[in-house]
């Protein structure tokens, strides 16, 4: 009878691990499909750069002519300078030693390098000599900044807070440095409140967790501001006014951890990401 009695507990056991595994393969594919569902449409992809080892943690890109682009990855303290017709890198240009560098932005012959606690390298003549320089901000690693853009309408740097704003939990700011004092307003130039319908998906209890920034640019010809997120694929575009008017959910096979965002003269896109290999994929939005 305990023999009876031990093998029917065997039998409940098992029974319920099969059905506890069954409801959460269930529930798995089910959220598979429906992220699958919700991919954007709008956004193709043209051509894909796999970049070589050096560049496996890209986490910053800007394009600079002759269809060339540079980046800057994650851990070492240089620029690279990838080459799109030849897909080699062409050069490496050392400014400093290792840190966690988060963002690249080019005016003219200088660079200008971000790192996550807010420092910012500005390289000058970064592609002969590469005389550099460095400005503290009042961002610090809890911030966790991730995204420059040299913005050449306003003669300024955009720097954008992944983690936490300096001005509030609930909201993530994009700031601007003036050039070439390097000094940063502590007013924001642009605030995602995460109040909008276009929020409605994503939007967390704690507002300022609803979206990650890890990069941002400015389109050449339509003043739209382009936001990417890295942590859940996604591409948010703002009007010149800073008003949210796209949201895009990317695959996040061809996406895996997008941080560089870069246009070229004519308006083409080019979105970086992490892997392996890293990636740079030039891609078409159709426009909602």
């Amino acid at each position: 009878m305990k023999r009876m009695g031990h093998n029917k507990t065997v039998f409940l056991i098992t029974t319920g691990l099969l059905l506890l595994s069954a409801a959460f393969i269930f529930t798995y594919e089910k959220e598979v499909e429906e992220y699958q569902a919700n991919i954007s449409k709008d956004i193709t992809i043209d051509q894909t750069w796999d970049l070589p080892p050096q560049l496996a943690e890209v986490s910053g890109i800007a394009y600079l002519g002759s269809n060339k682009i540079a980046c800057v990855q994650d851990e070492k303290g240089s620029i690279f300078i990838y080459n799109l017709d030849d897909s080699t890198i062409e050069k490496e240009i050392q400014f400093t030693a290792n840190g966690d560098f988060e963002g690249i932005a080019i005016k003219e012959n200088t660079a200008y390098v971000l790192e996550a606690n807010g420092k910012i390298y500005q390289v000058e003549d970064f592609m002969n000599t590469a005389q550099v320089k460095t400005f503290d901000t009042f961002f610090t690693e809890e911030n966790d900044m991730e995204g420059l853009f040299y913005d050449e309408a306003e003669d300024r740097l955009l720097l954008a807070v992944k983690v936490l704003d300096p001005n509030s939990e609930d909201q993530k700011g994009i700031y601007a440095a003036r050039l070439p004092s390097m000094e940063v307003n502590e007013t924001p130039v642009f605030t995602l409140t995460f109040e909008e319908e276009i929020f409605n998906d994503i939007r967390e209890e704690k507002r300022g967790e609803s979206f990650f920034p890890s990069e941002v640019a400015i389109h050449p010809k339509t003043g739209e501001i382009f936001i990417l997120e890295a942590r859940e694929p996604r591409l948010l575009i703002l009007d010149a006014s800073g008003t949210p008017k796209e949201f895009h959910l990317l695959d996040q096979k061809a996406f895996p951890q997008p941080e560089g965002l870069a246009f070229d003269s004519s308006g083409n896109l080019y979105i970086s990401s992490e892997g392996e290999p890293g990636t740079i994929h030039r891609v078409t939005i159709t426009s909602k």
